[in-house]
């Protein structure tokens, strides 16, 4: 192994360690491996040193990551450079630049491939993967003065903490930051004290860690039940579903705590949670809202919501790194609220200390709050976002619907989501597969590898596509999803033969 000697700007690859093998051999346009600011470029080829083993690479045309990825391999090359490159300065991005253009400067993707499902796993910039990296080397460089003191960590999480309260219009004492919606879901649940006879209310359009949530929790808490109603469809106008909780809160009494989805997952239902918390309350019934797909995507006002507890994830539609979500908690219930992992803050004096993220696990997520919305803000804000991606997402479902020859789902427009669609696939798929998950699987696990992403589910007979539009997607995507599931209209037989196993 080579010494690990510091790499000064433009140092060529003796000065990266090779642990055995050859030196990198050339590749297209290859002109030499020069490490400039901490970035190992490869010819045309940049790539990008995060943490171990880990590289995150910026796509150049014409050279294919694979063959960098063999050739680094091949090489074994580990790269010891500490320095991150210095990030590009935020400016305001016009909305005549969303779409590939953005994706080009912004985020990093696998060549020709359309991803249209921001509404599960959410696209991290570039920049924002940066700084949380240099978040890491910063607390690597001193882990006891970073997790020990208030100027390391902690200070940094409630900076976050901050501008995140102001975003979501709520006091920052009413907000903590946990891995996801699901954890936030369970911790609500564990600390709400039920009595026996309560009831527990979803609906058949809950998402499946939340219905698992509660049915856990009735399994554990003798005496509690819970309480499912199907949402009938179609949705014409939206009383008509604020009326479907209405008449399943009156139809059995004991609801204590009823279970809201501001956006519903699978089926990208808006719904009407203001006037549903403010009946329950007339009620004294408790309101959770799961607002896994609202921040980036609604305006959110917490305190105007009034929710007694609303969770949120922020790696979908707010740019975060994954495993970044938070709890809002009413003030009235920040006594009872306590952190699912009992640890050496559980028994503090206020919320917000309780909550302070654990030293063990990776919190960097939730540091990089502020960043992200920065970088939300910069390509002009919500009302900007909101506007262009409504108006793609409703011009594909549309030709996604004619093409296909079949529907959009059937709600009307002021309770669907902004940013997601449901769109019928074509009835040569639904005759031939059974209307399930599993064929779901399959015919995602198809699409996925022909190039192009959207989430297939059952629903109310039938499988619809869900597709979903960020400031990242063109109209070309959904061109491409379009022709892709026409393809595999003709190559049923060999969906129905993908194996989705894995060996343990």
């Amino acid at each position: 192994m080579t010494s690990r000697r510091g790499l000064r700007n433009k140092e060529r690859v003796d000065y990266v360690a090779l642990a055995s093998g050859p030196k990198l051999p050339k590749l297209p346009s290859h002109q030499g491996i020069v490490v400039v600011q901490g970035v190992v470029q490869v010819g045309d080829y940049k790539c990008i040193s995060y943490c171990f083993d880990i590289l995150s690479f910026q796509f150049i045309p014409h050279v294919h990551k694979e063959t960098v990825i063999a050739a680094l391999v091949t090489a074994s090359v580990v790269i010891m450079a500490t320095d991150g490159t210095e990030r590009k300065p935020l400016t305001h991005i016009p909305a005549s630049e969303f779409g590939r253009e953005l994706l080009r400067a912004e985020f990093t993707q696998r060549p020709n491939y359309a991803n249209c499902n921001c509404g599960s796993y959410g696209h991290v910039p570039q920049r924002i993967i940066q700084a949380q990296n240099e978040f890491v080397k910063e607390r690597e460089l001193d882990p006891d003065n970073w997790y020990r003191f208030p100027e390391g960590e902690e200070s940094k999480y409630f900076r976050a903490v901050r501008r995140l309260s102001e975003f979501l219009g709520t006091d920052k004492n009413n907000l903590v930051m946990v891995e996801n919606v699901s954890t936030g879901v369970t911790t609500v649940l564990r600390s709400i004290k039920f009595a026996a006879g309560d009831k527990i209310l979803i609906n058949s359009h809950t998402f499946t860690a939340v219905e698992y949530s509660v049915e856990h929790l009735v399994k554990i808490t003798p005496g509690i039940e819970m309480v499912s109603f199907d949402l009938q469809l179609p949705i014409n106008k939206q009383v008509d579903l604020i009326d479907q909780f209405k008449r399943a809160i009156e139809g059995n009494p004991g609801i204590r705590v009823v279970m809201l989805d501001h956006i519903t997952s699978s089926s990208a239902i808006l719904t009407p949670v203001k006037p549903i918390i403010d009946w329950c309350h007339e009620r004294d019934i408790l309101v959770v809202v799961d607002g896994a797909h609202a921040a980036g995507q609604l305006p959110i006002n917490l305190e105007e919501i009034g929710a007694d507890y609303y969770l949120g994830n922020l790696h979908k539609w707010l740019f975060a790194p994954r495993g970044c979500s938070f709890i809002y908690v009413q003030p009235k219930h920040h006594d009872w609220t306590y952190p699912l992992v009992v640890a050496h803050n559980h028994f503090k004096d206020t919320l917000a200390d309780r909550f302070l993220p654990s030293a063990t696990r990776d919190n960097t997520p939730y540091l990089v709050v502020p960043e992200c919305i920065d970088f939300h803000n910069s390509t002009g804000g919500l009302s900007v976002i909101y506007e262009r991606n409504q108006a793609l997402v409703t011009a594909a479902q549309e030709m996604l619907a004619a093409a296909w020859g079949t529907e959009v789902y059937p709600v009307t427009a002021d309770c669907r989501a902004p940013f997601m669609g449901l769109v019928r696939i074509p009835k040569i798929l639904e005759e031939n597969l059974p209307v399930d998950l599993h064929s779901a699987d399959l015919l995602m696990k198809a699409l996925c590898d022909k190039g192009a992403f959207v989430v297939f589910s059952p629903s109310d007979g039938g499988m619809w596509a869900r597709i979903a539009a960020h400031v990242w997607n063109s109209m070309e995507d959904y061109h491409v999803v379009r022709d892709l599931v026409l393809e595999m209209t003709q190559e049923v037989a060999a969906i129905k033969k993908i194996n989705l196993s894995v060996e343990h």
